[in-house]
């Protein structure tokens, strides 16, 4: 007689259930990093429009009209601004919680930056 070889049914159960915690945390997820990817974008379309003579008040203004859009975390004062070598580079770190089951809640540490191509 053979033995029988596969997965049992509470084998299945335990790991569908793994599957199903795994896929909802990344699902829990995914808004954080559209959100990154968004201000990415924002970024770098606020630091293609500048020069390296605009004041900072006036970059900073663009950017918060640009990030109200798209409801960014992400406000101008919090934008660092560097001008060298003709361009404006734009820089921003920000942390994003996002809440998983009950009292467990993952932190991103995000840094996106942007090289203006003028």
């Amino acid at each position: 007689m053979k033995n029988q070889r596969g997965l049992s049914l509470v084998g299945f159960i335990f790991l569908a259930v793994i599957v199903g915690f795994v896929m909802f945390t990344a699902f829990r997820c995914v808004p954080a990093w559209t959100e990154y990817f968004s201000l990415k974008k924002v970024l770098q379309a606020t630091a293609n429009e500048f020069s390296v003579d605009a004041q900072g008040a006036v970059i900073r203004g663009s950017f918060d009209r640009r990030a109200s859009i798209d409801d960014l975390p992400v406000k101008g004062s919090d934008v660092e601004i560097r001008k060298d070598n003709g361009r404006v580079s734009l820089a921003v770190a920000y942390q994003r919680k996002v809440p998983v089951a009950g009292n467990m809640s993952l932190l991103f540490d995000f840094e996106a930056s942007a090289t203006g191509v003028r």
